[in-house]
């Protein structure tokens, strides 16, 4: 089984926009922490480690993405040797 039949672009995208969304919410978390007399910094460092986290799982789904909409034609042809 190759990785274009496993994983469906759209499915792909879906988990890219929860993924987006809760980087989000992170961030807004983030913010009202901040605003606090006295934010707590050890809440404010495990929000902004998770907020990376998906921020990392985003770039990489996207790379992912990315590749399945590449068309098939573009791979190299058989032999490594392209004609002159």
């Amino acid at each position: 089984m190759n990785l274009q039949t496993s994983i469906r672009p759209g499915c792909l995208a879906a988990r890219i926009d929860a993924l987006r969304g809760r980087h989000q919410i992170l961030e807004l978390l983030v913010a009202a922490e901040n605003k606090r007399p006295a934010p707590d910094t050890t809440a404010l460092r495990n929000l902004k480690r998770e907020k990376l986290r998906l921020k990392d799982e985003i770039v990489a789904n996207e790379g992912l993405l990315r590749t399945l909409a590449r068309p098939a034609s573009s791979e190299a042809k058989p032999g490594g040797v392209s004609p002159i």
